[in-house]
């Protein structure tokens, strides 16, 4: 009988991480409860400094309203980043369905939670999903809302599910 197994892989940061392009990549942005807004040149503008300055503590990212392929969410407070790219959420399995967040060494496996209140209200963010490194945080959103791809100047963590016998 087979059964899933969470596998993991630690991507680290370049040495040399990718500069910032311009023009937009991703279609939307989401502040829960409201639905998805589009994201222009001046809308992002307006988001990243809403983030930077702490009056937003989550967003999400999509070219996909419907939040089944390619989105990034952030979680944070309390001075605690918890950055997490999706790449398929339609319960696939294996490296094509995989799941990035930022994480701290330190952590990984303490199972701590932090106090981090999500936008959804009821979901748990573990200490070891998070970072303190703000201005890598705001790079690594701002590089996503303008490509649609992960910036590689922070390390992730990615994570997928395999079945194994």
């Amino acid at each position: 009988m087979s059964s899933l197994v969470e596998r993991q892989e630690n991507l680290p940061k370049s040495g040399t991480p990718a500069e910032m392009p311009q023009g937009i990549g991703v279609k939307y942005y989401v502040r829960w409860p409201n639905g998805p807004e589009e994201l222009t040149s001046d809308s992002l503008k307006q988001v990243m400094q809403n983030l930077r300055e702490g009056k937003w503590e989550n967003i999400f990212l999509t070219s996909d309203a419907d939040f089944e392929q390619n989105f990034m969410q952030l979680e944070s407070g309390g001075g605690l980043y918890a950055l997490q790219f999706i790449q398929d959420n339609t319960g696939g399995i294996g490296e094509e369905a995989a799941w990035f967040t930022t994480f701290t060494p330190e952590f990984l496996g303490s199972n701590e939670e932090t106090d981090i209140d999500c936008s959804d209200g009821q979901s748990v963010i573990f200490r070891e999903d998070t970072t303190t490194d703000k201005d890598a945080v705001m790079t690594a959103i701002e590089y996503f809302a303008r490509t649609g791809k992960l910036w590689d100047g922070i390390a992730w963590m990615k994570s997928w599910l395999e079945l194994a016998d």
